[in-house]
């Protein structure tokens, strides 16, 4: 039978068996790409409902099992979820000052997650993004937890700046880090077991969190990385074991990046499921830079340093240079701009921070907290099949880069990128999507009138900021 028929068989069959029990379909969007739809459980009178994966019920129809075999599984899975189902008082749910108490982080690969992670509060770690839950605690069958998006923020009231705050204080006091040998803990593992016992320390550290639960994302705990320096000895290499836990080795040039790199793919592949992996990339951490980054990026970093500093004739850089600015509801225009951090600073309204999405060997000088700010959207980031995927806040640079630092634009490059970013635009939400809508030339001129008395009222403010070496 088809999926259609399969759903109203199970509908019909579990009201017969289960009369005092609500019963309905969702479409259930996991993190980590495990959607599927679900099978609604719902005690009378309440607002808490349990999930059943009929995907994967339906598979069973398929590889062998009659529709009587499913039908008791799915009657054994709704009696069980429905004797445990978590008592939530709706009210508390709705009390952000309650709640915040019970914010816990969940460390989660972007990749497979892009969908979820539009209408989620979340903050970007290199190839990894941080998302917040309520943790409504424990029974016999595992802990459960509800995971924070945009709708309950704004019916909260707050920002995702105050989220992610109280999100930090919560998991600190709630979930306290741990680090541990690797010996140590497989020696609790294997009790009094003398072949696990071992005077001499492992080269990895586990890193996680009391309870184990989400346990990578303590790699965002504040000042845990510089405590885990102390420990360790020096810089280390981060591998993501899972979203439970991450391992540590020291930077001391015993392992050569490319072994770690297999160690994290293979236990990948081979030890943790699909839902639990977090990435198979190896990260870095710089003691001295306090610079969390892919290791790959950090080997880069530290190549063009040294060749830096052994150049014999490395040029000198400009004093200025030739850009396109890329002001919101403007046309582009070719501006000469100082090439010193301030003056790059003071073009964008901010601190800087520089993305690179194309291939040519140019880079945009953005406001690294426009979205943060509030500033006005400004132009569309397209990918190869020209669907929007992200859109800059607040003004931006276009502009040239070398092996070391920035560079005028060509005149092939002032062409081009004019001609790409030459229609300002307006932005729309459709569902998970964003649309990119160009703004008329008579509307153009509405909105710069606009500014104009806007900034005749009121001003503007620049605050000096001690920048750190990413901001060039």
């Amino acid at each position: 039978m088809d999926f259609d028929v399969f759903k109203k068989a199970v509908m019909d069959e579990m009201r017969e068996r289960f009369p005092n029990l609500e019963f309905g379909f969702r479409e259930m969007k996991k993190l980590q790409g495990e959607s599927y739809e679900g099978l609604m459980v719902t005690l009378p009178g309440s607002k808490v409902s349990a999930s059943l994966n009929l995907d994967a019920y339906y598979e069973r129809t398929n590889t062998g099992a009659s529709e009587h075999q499913v039908m008791d599984l799915i009657e054994r899975a709704v009696r069980e979820a429905s004797q445990n189902m978590p008592q939530l008082d709706w009210k508390v749910l709705g009390n952000y000052e309650q709640m915040k108490e019970t914010l816990m982080l969940q460390m989660i690969p972007v990749k497979g997650n892009e969908e979820r992670l539009a209408e989620i509060p979340h903050e970007m770690v290199e190839e990894m993004a941080v998302v917040y839950r309520f943790d409504l605690g424990s029974n016999e069958r595992g802990t459960s937890s509800v995971l924070v998006t945009d709708t309950m923020l704004k019916s909260y009231g707050i920002t995702r700046e105050r989220l992610a705050a109280d999100a930090i204080d919560a998991a600190v006091k709630n979930h306290p880090a741990s680090l541990r040998n690797m010996n140590e803990v497989l020696q609790e593992m294997a009790g009094d077991r003398a072949d696990f016992r071992s005077d001499e320390p492992s080269p990895l550290w586990v890193a996680t969190v009391e309870g184990g639960m989400n346990g990578a994302s303590v790699i965002r705990y504040p000042g845990f990385l510089d405590r885990a320096v102390e420990t360790i000895g020096g810089d280390f290499y981060v591998l993501p074991s899972s979203i439970h836990e991450v391992l540590l080795v020291a930077d001391d040039g015993s392992v050569a990046l490319t072994q770690l790199e297999q160690m994290v793919r293979d236990i990948n592949e081979a030890e943790v499921a699909p839902a639990d992996r977090l990435s198979d990339s190896v990260f870095h951490y710089d003691s001295e830079a306090h610079l969390f980054e892919n290791a790959r990026s950090f080997e880069l970093r530290e190549a063009m340093l040294a060749e830096a500093l052994f150049a014999d004739d490395e040029p000198e850089q400009p004093k200025s240079l030739t850009v396109l600015l890329v002001e919101p509801n403007r046309y582009p225009k070719v501006v000469e701009i100082g090439s010193d951090l301030s003056d790059l600073q003071k073009a964008v309204g901010g601190y800087i921070e520089v993305v690179y999405p194309f291939e040519e060997k140019v880079g945009l000088i953005v406001n690294e907290e426009g979205k943060m700010n509030g500033l006005p959207l400004n132009r569309a980031l397209r990918d190869e099949n020209g669907e929007v995927y992200d859109v800059v806040a607040g003004s931006f640079l276009v502009t040239g880069l070398t092996e070391e630092s920035f560079a005028s634009l060509t005149q092939a490059q002032i062409n081009k990128f004019e001609k790409l970013f030459h229609q300002p635009e307006a932005f729309l939400r459709m569902g998970n999507h964003i649309m990119a809508l160009p703004i008329p030339k008579k509307e153009q001129e509405t909105r710069k009138a606009a500014k104009t008395r806007d900034t005749d009222t009121v001003g503007s403010k620049s605050k000096p900021r001690k920048t750190g070496h990413d901001e060039r």
